[in-house]
């Protein structure tokens, strides 16, 4: 896996289970709401670390714009969905959404080990942004 970059990891999960990413693309999208409507309470609350608030929250738009452009496409077409959602950086804020829904209970034992082999199983940002009790 280490060979693969994050779009072709993010293409390869879609590939893998295609009938998941309405779910994958619902919820980033949840995520990116809560974080956008909890701004200040998150920047408030931010640890310092290497990722800054004002870098995440730079991920979390550019996330919410892609959605917001791409709509339906994201969820239809395997390219799409990787190219939007797991290019640079953005990449992140992604990954982070799936190994976060990777640990609850409702997320489909297929999907977890998907996101498991190809992601990893510890979450990005360490309870940096769980502080506040939005997520």
């Amino acid at each position: 896996m280490e060979r693969l970059n994050n779009v072709e990891k993010g293409k390869l999960l879609a590939d893998l289970l295609p009938e998941e990413l309405p779910e994958i693309v619902r919820l980033i999208e949840q995520e990116t709401k809560t974080f956008l409507q909890n701004e200040a309470d998150f920047k408030a609350n931010w640890k310092s670390t290497l990722v800054t608030a004002e870098f995440w929250f730079s991920l979390v738009r550019n996330i919410d714009n892609s959605i917001n452009k791409c709509g339906s496409r994201l969820h239809k077409n395997n390219r799409w969905f990787a190219d939007q959602l797991f290019d640079g950086y953005n990449a992140l804020f992604t990954i982070y959404c799936l190994v976060e829904y990777s640990l609850k209970e409702e997320c489909n034992h297929k999907l977890r080990q998907g996101i498991h082999f190809l992601f990893g199983d510890e979450p990005l940002i360490l309870k940096i942004v769980k502080n506040t009790n939005h997520t």
